[in-house]
């Protein structure tokens, strides 16, 4: 939309930017907490573009950078875009931008690669640590005769170590005066905690800004809004994405942080419709309590998809999102049914949590299709590693063993892909996952009577037919917030359906609401609420017009009352009976 020099976001968001630019100037830390649709981004180049006007030649001159630190490579690539590139700014990820400090300093990388116990076994068959290079490239942690390799993992926690002494904490802020941390609310805790002990309890250090919003933090434990001491904050009350009718139940969600709109005329609209007429009987098992049984939830959404559809929404992939906060029939329908049943249809594989999916999900398909598309460069930056296709030889090689990956990926099964990249390394297996193999070779092809159960887990998963693999990835890219917090950039729709169901060990959706409007929550309950609410409103959040949540399970009193109060008495429908 074109915003108006003098809307209500437009003039929020230049008063945070002036705070912004006031921190800067007096040298004081801070933190930008920016809601859904403010324009996180924008702020952040803002500033950088100040600081390259200001003080990028003198930076320069003295050998000095600002480092922007982001949370994803989407974002470093379009934050080093939007400032030309500039050579007074380094924009580097959280793990490029902490090796690039620690790699020159050796020695104390092998001491702390032979402080890690749980990997000494690792160390010993690779002939110990001596004087070999500590390298990190691929991801894996790794031994051999001439270097040794870091896990992804190693890279925050070693920074952090690095911060505990003085002689790095003066090194890094001699090289870098000023430090932006883009998305800080999900940057590894060691190295945040490190920052917040050394830097800003201490006042020392270099001046650091934290560009965020605690309320979208899904990957991370903590879901409160961390007090860092001696951190200004700044409040960014602007919505530049979405219509009024939607911002008017973001502001009643969240209070603390009143959104302006950017056109307070431009017409739009948010409902919630719930089942609680419906006169069947409801499911009464594990997470699934008060739920639609799979048919009546399957021919509610399609009921009100057809209402939807007659009063003008168009459900077109690139105008409409269903966000699927279900694993009832209504998701595992998609195409993945072992899959859903293997992980008794909780949240662990939609959120990655399982190595091997994660993996597949987010190295072995991506890599594939980029291949796919000869983008070479990608897929190499996919699997964290250079090409190693000089010779004739290696171009064969590459292409026999991505034909029959191909074919593998259409009619084989999980674990004969598996077999094939043990055995091509292209791309290499995770640690985790060969440490898995090894379990299951170890535990032999029948299943033990109290097998461990990732054991059993891995063993099921791979006899199901790859293509689910294919239909769970396109499902979590398209319809699930998991894909859009982060990895979309700038996610936004014209309009979105939020369909709240059972099946979740974490996300209980009807406990939410009765939370909203008693706020009497039990101490064993806080972070299930908080975790439930951030995904709840990274969810409402992404549409620019339209707004519909359809709740399948039934709602007490006081969690109709808090849809009543986010939504408004007149946009609350039923439509658990059969008609809508």
């Amino acid at each position: 939309m074109t915003v108006r020099p003098d809307s209500p976001a437009a003039i929020a968001a230049a008063n945070a930017q002036e705070k912004v630019y006031s921190c800067i100037d007096a040298d004081q830390n801070f933190r930008l907490e920016a809601g859904a649709g403010s324009g996180k981004t924008y702020s952040l180049v803002k500033a950088l573009k100040r600081l390259i006007d200001e003080r990028g030649s003198a930076m320069m001159q003295a050998g000095q950078q600002v480092a922007c630190i982001t949370f994803t490579e989407v974002a470093r690539d379009e934050i080093a875009q939007e400032i030309e590139r500039h050579p007074a700014i380094l924009v580097e990820t959280i793990h490029a931008f902490c090796w690039s400090f620690m790699a020159q300093f050796q020695k104390p990388l092998r001491n702390m690669v032979a402080d890690l116990t749980d990997r000494q076994e690792k160390i010993d068959e690779g002939g110990g640590i001596g004087r070999k290079p500590v390298e990190y490239n691929l991801g894996f942690f790794g031994v051999d005769e001439d270097k040794i390799t870091l896990n992804h993992d190693d890279i925050p926690r070693f920074m952090a170590a690095f911060l505990a002494q003085p002689k790095f904490r003066k090194l890094l802020a001699q090289r870098f005066p000023v430090i932006f941390i883009d998305e800080y609310q999900d940057t590894d805790q060691h190295f945040m905690t490190a920052v917040s002990e050394h830097f800003f309890a201490t006042g020392e250090g270099p001046l650091i800004g934290l560009y965020g919003d605690h309320w979208q933090t899904i990957y991370r434990g903590d879901y409160g809004l961390v007090d860092f001491p001696d951190v200004t904050g700044i409040d960014k009350g602007a919505n530049f994405r979405s219509a009024s009718a939607v911002v008017t139940v973001l502001n009643k969600l969240r209070p603390e942080l009143v959104q302006e709109v950017s056109d307070p005329e431009l017409p739009g609209e948010a409902r919630f419709f719930h089942t609680n007429g419906y006169s069947g009987v409801r499911l009464d098992v594990n997470h699934f309590k008060g739920d639609l049984p799979d048919d009546a939830s399957r021919q509610t959404a399609a009921r009100l998809r057809v209402r939807l559809e007659a009063e003008g929404w168009d459900f077109a992939t690139d105008k409409t999102k269903v966000l699927m906060l279900t694993h009832s029939a209504l998701a595992a329908e998609q195409g993945y049914p072992n899959i859903a049943d293997i992980f008794d249809r909780n949240e662990a594989f939609a959120k990655k949590e399982d190595a091997l999916i994660a993996f597949l999900a987010d190295t072995l398909e991506p890599m594939f299709d980029a291949y796919s598309r000869k983008r070479f460069g990608e897929m190499f930056r996919i699997i964290g590693g250079g090409p190693t296709v000089d010779r004739h030889a290696d171009k064969t090689a590459w292409n026999t063993d991505m034909d029959t990956l191909r074919r593998l990926r259409e009619n084989g099964s999980i674990g004969q892909v598996l077999d094939l990249l043990k055995h091509s390394r292209r791309p290499r297996l995770p640690d985790k996952v060969m440490r898995r193999e090894d379990d299951l070779e170890r535990a032999g092809q029948e299943p033990a009577e109290e097998e461990d159960k990732a054991v059993t887990r891995h063993r099921r998963l791979r006899e199901v037919p790859y293509r689910e693999v294919i239909q769970l990835v396109r499902f979590l890219n398209r319809s699930t917030p998991f894909a859009t917090q982060h990895s979309v950039k700038g996610a936004e729709f014209e309009n979105v359906l939020v369909i709240l169901g059972g099946g979740w060990n974490h996300y209980n959706w009807p406990l939410l609401l009765e939370f909203l409007k008693t706020r009497k929550i039990p101490a064993a309950k806080t972070k299930g609420y908080y975790r439930a609410r951030n995904l709840f409103y990274v969810a409402i959040s992404r549409p620019k017009r339209r707004l519909a949540v359809l709740a399948t399970q039934l709602l007490s009193a006081d969690g109709l009352a808090a849809a009543h109060d986010l939504f408004g008495a007149e946009n609350i429908v039923d439509i658990g009976a059969s008609g809508l």
